[in-house]
């Protein structure tokens, strides 16, 4: 018994260490209010030091959520004192596609623009998507082209066309887990995620919200 029992705190233990999100779900709400007050003050001092202010209220939130995902993703891995603005820059608001916009992810990124501009607009349809204003539409447009990056090279790995986008298409990493906090049985075997590490020189990561055809 006493064995079983330390097996299973073992295994415990085990899926804590391997997933960051699943540690982040059993944040007491407490600890998870304290995190977001700390995070909106670091955002509101962000954007004072880099003279940044955003027209939109939509787009505000959006760029919060990048903001957040830049912090939980990056500056708290590579910061082990603690959370500090240390490792955030200009960019730390931007999505992927932002920041290499004009250099080029590939060859026929003309052509890749246009079919991610014509997929958004049915995937809006589908999953009845209304944005509050043009800029949060914008942000969240190139959430789901970077996401899109994501499934485009699983199924290139693949072998054949098995990952589409889903509900969470223009999610980060950080809001897709708040998604899931309370309604693990809910979201269960309907979310798949990946993440890369972020290239070289940027603060954010290429995220994919992705699940079977």
């Amino acid at each position: 018994m006493r064995g079983s029992t330390a097996a299973l705190m073992a295994a415990a233990l085990l899926m804590l260490l391997v997933s960051p999100a699943l540690l982040m779900l059993l944040l007491s709400p407490a600890a998870s209010d304290t995190y977001e007050h700390e995070t909106r003050r670091m955002f509101v001092q962000w954007k004072a030091k880099y003279k940044i202010t955003y027209k939109f209220a939509g787009e505000e939130e959006c760029r919060y959520a990048l903001f957040k995902h830049t912090l939980r993703w990056r500056v708290t891995r590579t910061n082990a004192a603690g959370v500090t603005l240390s490792g955030l820059n200009g960019f730390s608001a931007h999505a992927s596609e932002e920041i290499f916009l004009g250099h080029g992810f590939q060859i026929g990124e003309e052509s890749y623009e246009d079919e991610t501009r014509r997929m958004f607009v049915e995937w809006k349809a589908k999953y009845k998507k209304i944005y509050r204003d043009v800029g949060e539409e914008d942000c969240r447009y190139n959430l789901f082209k970077g996401n899109r990056r994501v499934f485009v090279d699983l199924n290139a790995a693949a072998g054949k066309a098995s990952y589409g986008l889903n509900q969470f298409g223009d999610l980060t990493n950080e809001e897709v887990c708040e998604s899931c906090d309370g309604h693990g049985g809910e979201m269960e075997g309907k979310l798949s995620s990946n993440a890369r590490p972020p290239s070289q020189g940027t603060s954010t990561s290429i995220t994919g919200r992705f699940g079977p055809r």
